[in-house]
């Protein structure tokens, strides 16, 4: 093992220990054995570590993510129904509907975006996991391997957002569905490219998903 003698106390990866583990370093020598890395490939038949739990495996995150589209799209519903018969209301009594329901639609893209964002926020911030994600057996850590919190969440999000408030504005929404396709393909390639099984949202919010 090489020492660091100019380096302050941390965790650093030791010569001659296992791939993927850091000792702590208290300033002057090295302290306890080595510890797994978040997100190290693992030593023998590639997949990674995140504090000592496993990379959940791409399956169980693409059928996670299934499940969780059928709940985006409940409430993407819930949105277009409220909505929905709010401007017919409006409708009848203005009697101007075309604007009303550019209104309605405007409204109900951005209403429907930020509840599967706050769906998203508080199961991670608060579980770990969202529905789907704990029905396939896995959950999000933060890339240092501690539990995701309400930050962890949001950040994750940010990707989200924004292209879901880009789908929905006048004009330049096909930017937004180009996003979205972009974002979505390029998940499925990392997920089975990328040595962290990161796919942009992972890369954004600084995240793993982990098995449980």
């Amino acid at each position: 093992m090489t020492d660091y003698p100019t380096q302050p106390a941390g965790w650093y990866y030791a010569q001659g220990d296992p791939p993927g583990t850091q000792r702590y370093w208290d300033g002057s020598s090295w302290v306890g054995g080595p510890q797994p890395v978040a997100g190290a490939a693992a030593a023998v038949g590639g997949g990674g570590a995140a504090a000592g739990a496993a990379l959940a495996e791409p399956g169980a995150r693409i059928g996670g993510r299934i499940i969780d589209g059928i709940i985006w799209a409940i409430l993407g519903g819930i949105a277009n129904g409220i909505f929905g018969t709010l401007s017919a209301s409006f409708a009848l009594a203005s009697g101007d509907s075309a604007d009303i329901s550019f209104v309605r639609v405007l409204l109900a893209g951005i209403v429907s975006t930020l509840l599967v964002a706050a769906y998203e926020i508080i199961m991670v911030g608060n579980q770990g996991a969202t529905l789907g994600k704990m029905a396939l057996g896995t959950k999000v850590v933060n890339a240092d391997g501690s539990p995701a919190d309400i930050q962890t969440g949001t950040r994750r999000m940010y990707l989200y957002i924004a292209v879901g408030i880009l789908s929905v504005l006048p004009v330049i929404s096909f930017l937004g569905s180009i996003a979205n396709f972009v974002i979505a393909v390029a998940g499925l390639i990392m997920l089975f490219t990328d040595d962290q099984r990161q796919t942009p949202w992972d890369k954004v919010g600084k995240t793993l998903v982990v098995k449980k």
